[in-house]
């Protein structure tokens, strides 16, 4: 239908290749996915610090809840959403998981996290502490604190059933190939501008603004996540009226389908992503050398990112002995890399075109590792650069070690979301359209299988093994340098 329209002119291609009649869809699907982004900005920095700073936990319990907490959670949450599709309208189904979110948000803040010391198995967990090896405090943590697990889970199932399911799902509804071509570009740039304002708002309602209705909540940190909360909650609440605008006010009036019982899924039909397991992710890769530098590129970013991540908050664990101090900071790491991640997206053509496919690709990878440098060159060795730190930045080597960590996450996760992704998508290009997507469909498989799973599958097993993160660092910094290098090789 509107192949027939006419062309844009080469800036307004590059910036805002809307035509007039879809600007008031597309800005309505920006807004409501700057809202979802938004709220899982303050959803994950809240549930990192609230796990890292309970009693009996930190940085050790994440292996642990990334696998035996967050997949079967994936399973039991996909149950749940299939079951309400079959009784309910997709629009009906995205009001019930809203508000079923919200819901058990309100219910921590205001009696689960109050009540935590009673409600958590204190008594299990000593016992299990008394009879399983010290690797196993991880593990034990999760048990223990089972109401901050389920808050970790949850939250985290924000970014998979209400992004990933209910918006993308609903984009996808409603989209041609060739609109979608043109806009979700638009609608990635937002999803990076939103962690701006979900960090801003944060620092805002957990320094600047107090709610006068909470005066009743005396401890300070739990106020805090008290206000969050209601954030979190206001944003939702939002998200659903721009939900019932866009369905009921911008679609009727291009004549679009809403509530499609049948699932038409435009995108989907003229461009069905296959599926692929683990095991035919690799022999697909391997059969095609165009593809195995690109698998090795993601896969090491996957791993790196993990591994790096488990160790930084390590840190943060030690460095803040108050969460309120933890939150701020990671809130600002937050806001840095919305910034960071709008400046690459907006400059990746300039990147791209003036310094070539390949020193772009190499980007991410040679930012972490000379990140790295400095993180474990003040994490192995205070004493020697106790000088250096103290001369020339008036830290001392523990902090230095800190702010590395930040920087390295800011900056390599900003570099993932602008410029690492793009050039993978340009990668596939080249191909034909049925090696694209398998292509597609086995780096991803890779990337999820392997990179994240599988990482934290080994972060577990070094924990177990050795006792805790602190002495597995050592190796976990042996495998970060070969991955990262055999990245930075490959892309070359």
């Amino acid at each position: 239908m509107k192949d027939n329209l006419p062309q844009f002119g080469l800036l307004r291609s590059i910036f805002w290749p809307v035509h007039r009649s879809e600007v008031k869809k597309v800005l309505s699907m920006l807004f409501l996915l700057f809202l979802l982004c938004a709220t899982y900005g303050v959803l994950r920095n809240l549930k990192d610090t609230l796990i890292l700073t309970a009693k009996h936990s930190g940085a050790e319990v994440i292996p642990f809840i990334k696998v035996w907490g967050m997949l079967p959670g994936v399973f039991i949450a996909t149950w749940i959403y299939t079951r309400l599709r079959r009784y309910f309208s997709k629009e009906a189904v995205f009001y019930i998981v809203i508000t079923g979110f919200i819901g058990y948000f309100l219910l921590f803040a205001f009696y689960l996290y109050p009540h935590s010391e009673e409600l958590h198995l204190e008594r299990l967990g000593e016992w299990m502490t008394s009879v399983l090896p010290q690797g196993f405090s991880g593990f034990i943590a999760l048990i223990r604190n089972w109401t901050f697990t389920s808050f970790y889970v949850i939250s985290e199932l924000w970014a998979v059933v209400v992004l990933a399911v209910l918006y993308w799902g609903f984009a996808n509804d409603f989209t041609q190939v060739n609109e979608a071509k043109r806009t979700y570009g638009i609608l990635n740039i937002g999803s990076n501008l939103a962690p701006i304002m979900g960090g801003s708002l944060a620092l805002a309602f957990s320094q600047s603004i107090s709610l006068p209705f909470l005066s009743f909540v005396t401890d300070s940190w739990n106020h805090t996540i008290c206000q969050l909360i209601i954030l979190i909650s206001l944003l939702g609440f939002s998200a659903m009226g721009v939900y019932y605008w866009i369905t009921h006010s911008i679609l009727p009036r291009e004549g679009l389908p809403v509530n499609d019982s049948d699932g038409e899924k435009r995108v989907e039909q003229n461009e069905k992503k296959p599926r692929l397991s683990l095991r035919e992710s690799v022999r697909y890769i391997l059969k095609s050398p165009y593809l195995v530098p690109l698998a090795v590129i993601v896969l090491g970013y996957n791993i790196s990112i993990n591994f790096t991540d488990v160790l930084w908050k390590e840190q943060l664990k030690r460095f803040f002995s108050d969460p309120n101090e933890m939150l701020e900071h990671m809130n600002k790491i937050t806001v840095g890399i919305g910034i960071l991640a709008t400046m690459g997206g907006v400059f990746f053509s300039f990147m791209v075109t003036r310094l070539g496919w390949t020193f772009t690709a190499v980007i991410t990878p040679l930012v972490m590792t000379i990140l790295a440098v400095g993180f474990f060159s003040f994490l192995f060795c205070p004493d020697a650069l106790m000088a250096v730190s103290s001369l020339f930045f008036g830290l001392t080597p523990f902090a230095m070690t800190v702010y590395c960590g930040s920087i390295q996450n800011c900056l390599s996760k900003a570099s993932k979301y602008s410029v690492f992704d793009a050039t993978k998508e340009l990668a596939f290009l080249p191909l034909s359209a049925e090696s694209k997507l398998k292509g597609k469909a086995a780096i991803d498989g890779l990337g999820s299988g392997i990179g994240k799973s599988g990482s934290s599958l080994t972060y577990q097993g070094l924990i177990i093994l050795l006792g805790s993160v602190a002495l597995s660092t050592p190796y976990i910094a042996g495998v970060l340098f070969v991955v990262l290098q055999a990245g930075i090789v490959t892309g070359k």
